[in-house]
């Protein structure tokens, strides 16, 4: 498949999916802006997600492909929904469950590569690939583990467009160091200087940061290849790492983007479940706890 890297192609293909039906997505949903312990929440009422499917709590086994079209070993099924290829190593493909427009998926070609294993440079390379053709700030999202919040085992990444400043206040671009020592929970920051780094050089520092959230988790990858349970966000500007404990606390879940203050949630009723536990003290309850972010 010929490379098509480009903004333009990617939401005619978007745009032509939803037209379709073949893409469920409607840009009416409900959104609850709020903020809680000086931290910026912006809530998506999602009513799709309904059907979206989930991986089991503490399962890294390998699921059953519930549709014959996946790919060898693979549980994400994107016949269909492919955008192009990304070298020989990925795959961009549109996300069937968007929160956004676009919202799209980076998947390894190789159908085996499981999502709690640890980016790996090809993967990155792949990242990095999308974001410096997309032309609208994006973020990159990675669930590492069932503790991170995924719903699929196949190894795959998120891409969607960045929330507007005036929707939600994203904490990494605060260059305040009071803020991410105020966060409910130890996330790990490295910002870029001048955009984008080399793909190696962003691949030592996620390994770097990624050495520092086991530290602060007090474990490290066990011997099966599963890494430390951890959200990655990047764009232009920075890199995150946030170690997980678990993906869900009380009947309140999520994943990258809610560690950012994006909850994506399918019901009236599951929002409320946020807002009776607290926002801020659910996040803290999803990540590492501790007064600082070494």
């Amino acid at each position: 498949m010929e490379s098509q890297l480009d903004e333009r192609t990617i939401l005619a293909q978007f745009d032509r999916l939803v037209e379709q039906g073949t893409v469920v997505y409607n840009d009416n949903y409900r959104v609850v802006q709020m903020s809680d312990k000086g931290f910026s929440f912006e809530f998506r009422i999602l009513t799709t997600l309904t059907n979206k499917p989930q991986a089991a709590r503490g399962q890294q086994t390998d699921p059953s492909p519930e549709q014959s079209e996946c790919r060898p070993g693979s549980d994400i099924n994107v016949a269909g929904y492919e955008v192009t290829d990304i070298g020989a190593t990925h795959l961009l493909a549109v996300n069937k469950f968007p929160a956004a427009r676009p919202h799209l998926l980076i998947l390894t070609q190789d159908g085996f590569r499981r999502q709690h294993e640890a980016l790996a440079r090809d993967d990155i390379s792949a990242a990095r690939q999308v974001l410096a053709a997309l032309t609208t700030r994006s973020l990159l999202l990675f669930n590492c583990g069932v503790e991170s919040g995924c719903s699929r085992m196949h190894k795959h990444m998120h891409i969607l467009p960045a929330p507007a400043p005036d929707q939600v206040r994203l904490w990494p671009d605060a260059a305040d160091p009071r803020v991410q020592a105020g966060l409910p929970f130890r996330a790990f920051v490295h910002r870029f200087d001048n955009g984008l780094p080399a793909v190696d050089a962003i691949h030592d520092i996620y390994c770097g940061l990624l050495r520092r959230a086991e530290r602060a988790a007090g474990r490290a990858a066990v011997d099966d290849g599963a890494a430390l349970p951890h959200n990655v966000m990047m764009d232009r500007s920075w890199l995150v790492v946030v170690p997980r404990r678990a993906a869900g606390w009380n009947g309140a879940d999520t994943n990258a983007a809610g560690m950012l203050g994006m909850v994506w949630v399918h019901s009236e009723d599951r929002m409320k479940v946020w807002l009776e536990h607290g926002p801020a003290n659910v996040l803290g309850q999803l990540g590492v706890p501790g007064d600082t972010n070494l």
